[in-house]
């Protein structure tokens, strides 16, 4: 999937008119190491006892939206290896500043030569069926996928989704409609590409009028379309759902598999196993670690990152050009919540990072650094599943904009998405 996405992720409202329709009062704040004062981005903001919640940002600031017909619930912070933090919604009343404690991560030598690591990851798969939701649910999820080009915010799309999973045993069958979209305001281009190419059409504009030929405009925006990214990439990042070489038996021989510190979230203990490839598998390199819960064998959290090979055959062409691309890097986060005791998906992440530079013979060489970054996290869960009908599924392949059902009526004003 990675390989595929790079070639070319709300307090919960049940899913229903009568809870939408409530004025959900809103809890700000911000979440921070409390030995350092860093801030912890994308902490787990939520209710206790209900499956509403939120993330924090890159600066670990966050609003929370709660239905007001929660009030009485507790706000419940996490973040992986940290002590969580617990506070009656009640009490809330005025900006939080949250400071997490790092839980002590000692070794637990008896637990880690019982078995070994692959042994942890062979039972992991072996319980899914028993740690992961198996009747169909229902949730929200909010998208968002910016494109930063030499450290520049040049564009960015948000969405929200209803999924409808039918059952995880079968979770290719998982039917997305999307609900709500916004795009950036004033998109740029990729100023690098456009550039180049504005110079190659004027090019063909003066060829074009020399032997009386017509010209087309539109020629000019396919060629310098870039299709990049697009919420495919990070939609369906849920192990349940496929699973990446690292998780697949057939490949198990072509990796390495270490334990790593053990640590903590919402104290359950977690044992840490680190992979590393061994050679190229599908034209990339990957390591990361999985992080599995020493009582259900539940996984967790899962953190990769990587490098692409570009293809032969790509690198002839683009010397021909002018242009030259390093080799893409890419990592992914991929974040369970427990719930009634089971483990659901709360957040996928995905980024990708691009060097390309434009050679000169005599001038100093030109380059573009070319970052894209998106996240999926599901802020609601619901029960009550109701299949997403043929006509509403969304189609990755198909421009967004054109693809919006909202059914339930939703408005940006109260959703819980990921602050600016």
């Amino acid at each position: 999937m990675l390989k595929k996405c790079f070639f070319l992720f709300i307090g919960l409202f049940v899913l229903s008119a009568g809870l939408h329709a409530q004025v959900p009062y809103a809890i700000s704040g911000t979440i921070v190491n409390k030995e350092n004062g860093e801030p912890l981005p994308y902490a787990s903001v939520r209710l206790k006892n209900h499956p509403i919640g939120t993330v924090s940002n890159d600066d670990g600031a966050f609003d929370f939206y709660v239905p007001k017909s929660k009030r009485n619930d507790t706000l419940s912070i996490s973040f992986i290896g940290f002590n969580s933090y617990e506070v009656p919604l009640s009490a809330v009343s005025e900006f939080l500043k949250i400071g997490l404690s790092p839980s002590v991560n000692v070794l637990d030598e008896v637990l880690l030569t019982e078995k070994s690591p692959l042994d942890y990851i062979k039972k992991a798969l072996e319980r899914m069926p028993e740690n992961y939701p198996q009747e169909p649910y229902q949730s929200l999820a909010y998208y968002r996928e910016k494109f930063i080009e030499n450290g520049a915010v040049i564009n960015k799309e948000e969405g929200v989704f209803k999924t409808y999973y039918p059952e995880v045993a079968d979770s290719s069958k998982n039917k997305h409609q999307l609900l709500l979209y916004r795009p950036e305001p004033d998109p740029q281009q990729f100023q690098f590409m456009r550039e180049w190419f504005e110079k190659k059409q004027e090019k063909r504009k003066k060829k074009a009028i020399k032997n009386g030929e017509e010209f087309d405009e539109d020629e000019y925006d396919s060629d310098i379309d870039m299709d990049l990214g697009g919420p495919e990439s990070v939609i369906d990042l849920d192990i349940n759902n496929e699973r990446d070489s690292y998780l697949d038996p057939k490949y198990f021989s072509k990796y390495e598999y270490s334990f790593g510190d053990e640590t903590w979230l919402n104290g359950e203990r977690l044992v840490t196993i680190l992979f590393t490839a061994k050679s190229k598998i599908d034209h990339k390199k990957d390591e990361g670690k999985i992080l599995i819960n020493t009582e259900d064998y539940a996984i967790v959290s899962i953190e990769q990152k990587g490098k692409f090979s570009i293809p032969f055959i790509v690198k002839p062409i683009l010397f021909v050009i002018g242009l030259k691309i390093g080799n893409p890097t890419f990592s992914t986060v991929i974040n369970y919540q427990k719930f009634d005791g089971k483990w659901y998906p709360e957040l996928f992440r995905w980024d990708a990072n691009i060097m390309l530079t434009k050679k000169h013979t005599f001038d100093p060489n030109e380059n573009s650094d070319i970052n894209i970054g998106q996240v999926f996290f599901i802020n609601e869960l619901n029960g009550e599943a109701l299949p997403v009908p043929e006509e509403k599924v969304f189609d990755s392949s198909e421009d967004m904009e054109n693809q919006v059902f909202n059914d339930l009526n939703l408005e940006w004003n109260g959703l819980n998405i990921i602050k600016d």
